[in-house]
């Protein structure tokens, strides 16, 4: 069963334009090689039908429910399903597939539902779309948005058609603001922003910088409820000891853990690790060879954990055990607005 090269989740708030930024990728996209999967909710399949008008797209739709609860193990049925057929028409293999969620899924969830899969080492990348003209307005839309959000590697403005200029300033700084890692893409020329969106170039690879001021220099990061915080250390961790700390940053955080990303020395590896989680979900750690000129050289190198949480502060960060190497350096990265960025730091130990 050949894996196609990239597994792509797009999710989104409802009406936000997932469907449409789909729709226009098929369009100038005509290899036959793309696959995709609609997820929505309720007895019609109304985005799967839309979708489905594109000739010559291998589609599935999935449902009555959402792909991160109650249709785990269809969407894993289905993945494989899609492989194996086109696997017995001897046609060549997907280049990617795209699952398309429901607007009320959040991708954390839904990548623990895809680990059953992990024998085929897709890569799997998470693309997300904000309306420009459809403001968040409560405290549920946030929550859900800001896990959406958070979890992008790629996040794109939809909707500026319609949407006046100072609704375009306040949505991209509320997207870099709660999509930190993400790359942006605000195109108005719906083939232009639907290619780029897919691009897997677009995301670029999982790596960190040097220090959280590199971080924060690459664009604004401040929301009052959303923290990015920078843990660097300078000696090898044993990896029992990191494993248990992650486990416990997603177990106390639970829901408000929105990213994970870093990389890290461990002892008895000549490599990088790269750790990346979305919500409560870790990927499997990935070795980064120490050659690697986006690395830099392993001799010296600290390691990097950045964590990026809705409605913490530091001092829960700071207590969460077992410790780190010593001595490490905890971070928060915070932009209070309108005013320059600041970054307070806390010694875990000297």
């Amino acid at each position: 069963m050949e894996a196609p090269a990239e597994f792509v989740v797009l999710s989104g708030f409802l009406g936000s334009g997932k469907t449409t930024l789909l729709g226009d990728l098929l369009a100038v996209v005509d290899d036959g090689r793309t696959a995709v999967i609609v997820n929505d909710v309720g007895q019609v399949n109304i985005d799967g039908a839309l979708i489905a008008v594109t000739a010559g797209v291998p589609m599935a739709t999935l449902s009555n429910g959402c792909v991160c609860c109650s249709l785990t193990n269809d969407l894993q049925y289905t993945i494989e399903a899609m492989l194996e057929t086109r696997r017995l028409s001897g046609a060549p293999g997907f280049r990617r597939m795209i699952l398309e969620c429901s607007g009320l899924s959040e991708p954390g969830a839904v990548l623990r539902s895809l680990s059953e899969l992990a024998h085929l080492r897709m890569r799997v990348r998470v693309v997300t779309t904000y309306a420009c003209d459809r403001p968040l307005s409560d405290q549920e839309e946030f929550g859900l948005a800001a896990a959406q959000l958070a979890s992008a590697h790629v996040i794109v403005l939809t909707r500026m058609d319609v949407a006046d200029s100072q609704q375009i300033v306040q949505a991209t700084a509320l997207v870099r603001a709660l999509g930190a890692m993400a790359t942006l893409v605000a195109e108005r020329d719906p083939h232009v922003r639907a290619q780029r969106a897919f691009d897997e170039a677009e995301s670029g690879e999982a790596t960190l910088p040097g220090s959280p001021a590199a971080f924060l220099a690459e664009g604004p990061v401040g929301h009052p409820r959303i923290n990015v915080y920078a843990l660097q250390w300078n000696s090898p961790v044993a990896w029992p000891l990191l494993a248990a700390w992650l486990e416990n940053l997603a177990g106390y955080l639970e829901d408000r853990l929105l990213r994970v990303k870093g990389l890290v020395v461990v002892e008895g590896c000549e490599e990088l690790l790269l750790i990346q989680g979305v919500g409560q979900h870790f990927d499997t750690p990935r070795r980064i060879g120490a050659d690697d000129p986006s690395t830099g050289s392993m001799g010296g190198r600290p390691s990097n954990l950045i964590v990026i949480a809705r409605d913490t502060e530091m001092t829960e960060i700071r207590d969460i055990g077992p410790a780190p190497p010593m001595p490490c350096r905890l971070s928060m990265i915070r932009s209070p607005g309108a005013g320059s960025a600041r970054v307070r730091l806390a010694r875990l130990q000297e």
